[in-house]
Order: C-alpha cells, then structure tokens, then sequence
C-alpha cells in the first residue's frame, strides 16, 4: 500500500488504561494473575495459535443471500488479519487508537478483529442495522479515529452513512470500504483491497493486561455506555465458560453457528473469541431467518449456538424441531430473560444440552446451567463460574437471603474493567471491593444458582406491590397466540404504575385484554399482578442482538390510551 495522505484532522488521544477510572485495583489484577485466572495471553495469540496447530481447518464460512459462501481457512484467516494490521499501522493507528467495525456478519470481520488487536489498537463494533444517531454516538464515545465499513447492507448505503459521520465525527481520520464502490473514494477513504496490499513487516508487542475492546451496551434501558474489556477478560471468558459447561458438550471439532450481529459483544465474544480459541469454525449468517438457519445447520452439521431466546423460539418453530438427524448439541441462550418452558422445550425439540446463562456485554457470560449439576438447574439462569461471584442485596447494599429477589452485583475476572471515558457511570456501577452493580434484578438460591428477574428499570410497582414482570412474560410466551411479549409500566396518578402487555400475535389471530387475562388466571397468577392494558404491534423494537428495548415500549406505552 502506497503511504496515503494523512487527513487534515488532530491526531486522537491515545488513553491508556492508566489514565482511565477501574473497578479492578491493581491488588485484584496480581490475583487475577496469580491463581492463573488471566495467563497474559492476547487475543491475537488465539488466531497464532490456531493457525499453527489447524492451518487448513475452515476458520470462517460467512454466507450471505444471494451469494456463494466466503472459506477462510485458519492460514488464510492469519494471513488476512497481519495484512489489516500492517495496512491499519500505515494509517497511523497504532497503540490505544479506536478502530470501530460497521459490518454484517462477513467472512472479513473476524479478519478485521484480529488485526486491528495485532496492530495494538483497540476494537469496537457498530451493528450494521444501527441507523446514523446510534452509531455517531459510538464514535463520539470511543473517539475512533479509524472506520472499516462494508459499502452498503440491503438497501442502506453504507458509505454515504460513513460520509455523513465523518463530516460530523472530528476524531474520525479515516473510513475504509469493504466492496467495489460505484463512484471513486473520497481522499480519506481507502478501498479493503488497498489496506490489504502488504504482507510484509513487524509490529510492536501488545500488553495483555491493556484495553483491547470496547463493547458499547445495547441500549434496551438507555444511551450507551463503552465497556472496557482488556486480553485478560475476555479469554478468561471464554476459558471459563468451556470449563463449567463442559468442552465436550460444543462438538469435537466445534462448528458454531453465529446469528448474533458481531457488532455486538455476543457475535464477537463467542463468534470470533471463543470459536478461535477452540480452533472451531464460525458459520457465519449475514442476517437472521429461522428457515434459512435450518438450513445451514444442516449443510454445515453446526453443533453449537450461542445467542438470545428470541433465536432459540424461531428455531423450535422450524422443521428442525423433532428432526432426528439434527446435530446440534449444545445450545447456550443468554442476553435477555429467558422463558423458563424454552431450554426444555428447546433440548426436546433439538436432542441437544440447552443451558439458560446470564450475562451481560460488562461480562460476556458469567453464570451458565451445565449437566454436571442437576438437572434442574436448567429452571435457573446457572451458576457462576469458578472465580466469579454473585450476590443479591437490598437497596442499602446489604445480602438478601436465599430466594430473595434484589439487585444483582457481580464480580470476577471477566467483568469489565469500567467505562471507557465515563469516569462518571464507573462510579455510578462500583459497589466496593471489586462488586460492579448490574442493574439487573435476581435472586440465588440455597445452591448458589442464579434466577433473574429481570431489569432494574422493569419493576413495576403497582400502589407500592411490586410486579412480578419475568414470571408474567414466562407464562405470556407459552400463550398458543403469542410469538413475542413484554410486560412495562405505564404512569397512574393513583397507583404510580400499573402493568401493560405488549404483545406480538401469530398471523390472523387475534386477542383482548379480557381473555389474556382469563388465560394468566387460569395459569395460576395472582389477579392483582394481571395487566391493566394491551398493545398489539406487529413486531417488538429490539436490539439487533435480539433484546427487547423496553424503554422504547415504555415511551411508546405512555402515548396510548387504554388498552386494545
């Protein structure tokens, strides 16, 4: 690659975690350290490792509509991302730069992860079906000074998007377009094929105990925030999940289907991380369909797939359901409440291991069901992982007992070290001791198993009794008419708040708050717990994860009057 141009715009400052506010002091880190819980390995040195030991294993098959699937194999996939590094370093990036990835699910990303890690820089992703507000926010947060973007998904043209950031985005130097362009590049945008041209050349160590990613929360309760996660964290992660589930349980060799966006910390974390460490291979959907995914899961015998309920519904509704010949073996579903008929009715329907886990984008996965415990541990969100702990407190911080519901603290090696330039919301999250508030409502049992009940911000108090939100939307899932629910309040001057059902219905049904109500009586709820209103939309606004954004119901409850 010829040496570009440098764009005429300040260099970015260049944070180092020294200078940024942790919940991790430097006493927990030596003991991180010393019981073996960080090895001070890179998360480039997975792709080193893999290259080396499986050169010619499939590393990635990304497939998209309309086109033949991309292979990369794990030699291929080593070679792609040191030429990223080396094209990124002739830009300027180098240690503690912000490099933010706009892509759907393609064969390059995991290319573009790797090397913007080898190249010192730190990673963050950008869903590709983020609109301008939200991805502009995440620029301005992560100050990146360097954008890889593909030219257009569906009908949304990408590069014009880039455009329109970088004219607004001061800290953004450079925009680089994965794709033929129709028209030529602007003099600071560079084709992939450009970034990509040397193959030679050394780069300077990486720190593994340094930020090396930044996973910016999926917005369901509000703006977000830039979780720091260093080299540590994240193989400590994925190191831990394995152990507690079980290696054995994901297949031998592991072939992953990845649904979730990489965008976002799910498709990243287990997608690229976790499927590396393993030497597995990431089968990669460039947006989700359930019949297209039973598809491919048959084409590519997947044995294993990590993401949100929302996925693991659709696929129960497919042909793949009571399919003998299905080879999945392990489903791992987490990022949002999961229905407590889904892992039963889920593990029938696939004759896989289906393990409810808990976690959130400030600690990838933390608390995971395993069939090395009871068999009812499925009815819970799992038990943490060794070296992770959870507790449950009232509002002055104090322990709940056992079954008691209250807010949610965590820590252990794989929470996020705070907020990236939010000294402020680090503050806000830090219980002491290293406990790093959650925001999520649950309780633990006698066992030590977690059960969440939902977000913070999801109570309803209805004339000073609390709603039980989670068991309420438990049991809307199994009604026969109802693909998709949630439960929000909504203001009352009397009661403070009452509860509103907003739901989604399969094709020509049809359904009122009457007789929802009679089928939550007759489930055995409480009548004072039933919902006052509700909503029917065609679909619910998620994140592209698969989360529910609740605060967006709650905003969209709030204009309506009375229920439907």
């Amino acid at each position: 690659m010829d040496d570009p141009a440098t764009p005429s715009r300040p260099a970015p400052s260049r944070p180092t975690l020294a200078e940024q506010l942790t919940t991790v002091s430097s006493q927990t880190a030596a003991a991180h350290r010393t019981a073996g819980r960080w090895r001070g390995e890179t998360v480039r040195s997975l792709l080193t490792a893999a290259a080396a030991a499986h050169p010619d294993r499939v590393a990635v098959r990304g497939y998209r509509r309309g086109a033949d699937p991309v292979v990369r194999t794990y030699a291929e996939l080593d070679d792609d991302s040191h030429r990223i590094a080396l094209g990124l370093a002739g830009l300027g990036v180098g240690h503690g730069d912000v490099v933010a990835v706009m892509m759907s699910n393609r064969a390059e990303y995991p290319a573009a992860v790797f090397g913007i890690n080898e190249v010192g820089a730190v990673y963050t992703g950008i869903p590709v079906a983020y609109a301008e507000l939200q991805a502009r926010a995440i620029l301005e947060q992560s100050r990146a000074s360097v954008l890889l973007v593909q030219a257009s998904w569906g009908s949304t043209d990408l590069l014009e998007l880039s455009r329109r950031l970088r004219a607004a985005v001061p800290t953004l130097r450079w925009v680089v377009v994965l794709d033929e362009t129709d028209g030529p590049l602007d003099a600071a945008e560079l084709s992939w094929i450009d970034l990509t041209s040397s193959s030679d050349g050394a780069l300077p160590a990486v720190d593994p105990g340094e930020v090396c990613y930044l996973g910016f929360t999926s917005g369901t309760t509000g703006p977000p925030k830039g979780a720091m996660h260093s080299h540590d964290t994240l193989l400590h992660t994925a190191d831990a999940l394995a152990a507690h589930l079980g290696r054995e349980q994901l297949g031998d060799p592991l072939v992953q289907l990845v649904a979730s966006p990489m965008g976002h910390h799910t498709g990243y974390a287990w997608g690229v991380v976790f499927n590396t460490r393993f030497a597995g291979t990431a089968v990669l959907m460039d947006r989700w369909s359930p019949d297209w995914a039973v598809e491919i899961v048959r084409a590519e015998a997947v044995t294993a797939f990590f993401g949100a309920p929302t996925f693991v519904q659709d696929l129960v509704r497919t042909e793949l359901a009571g399919d003998t010949d299905c080879t999945l073996r392990c489903l791992v579903v987490a990022g949002s409440s999961v229905p407590r008929h889904l892992p039963r009715r889920a593990a029938k329907a696939f004759g896989a291991y289906v393990a409810p886990a808990w976690g959130m984008t400030e600690c990838g996965i933390l608390t995971c069901c395993t069939p090395r415990e009871d068999d009812s541990i499925v009815d819970t969100d799992g038990s943490p992982f060794a070296g992770s702990e959870v507790r449950v407190v009232d509002q002055d911080d104090n322990d709940l007992p056992p079954d008691t519901v209250g807010d949610l603290l965590m820590r252990g090696p794989g929470v996020t070290l705070g907020y990236y330039n939010r000294p402020d919301a680090t503050r806000q999250a830090a219980a002491g001791d290293g406990w790093f508030r959650t925001g999520d409502l649950a309780a633990v049992d006698e066992l030590g198993r977690l059960t969440i009940h939902g977000r913070t911000k999801d109570i309803i108090i209805r004339g000073g009794e609390n709603i039980p939100v989670a068991d309420i939307e438990t049991l809307l899932f199994d009604h026969p008419q109802v693909l998709d629910a949630a439960i929000v309040a909504y203001p009352d001057e009397r009661l403070g708040e009452r509860a509103c059902a907003v739901l989604t219905l399969r094709a020509g049904a049809s359904l009122h708050l009457k007789d929802l109500n009679g089928y939550l009586l007759d489930q055995g709820l409480s009548r004072h717990f039933l919902p006052e209103r509700l909503v029917l939309l065609d679909e619910l606004p998620t994140t592209p994860s698969g989360k529910i954004q609740k605060f967006r119901l709650r905003d969209l409850v709030a204009g309506k009057d009375g229920p439907a």
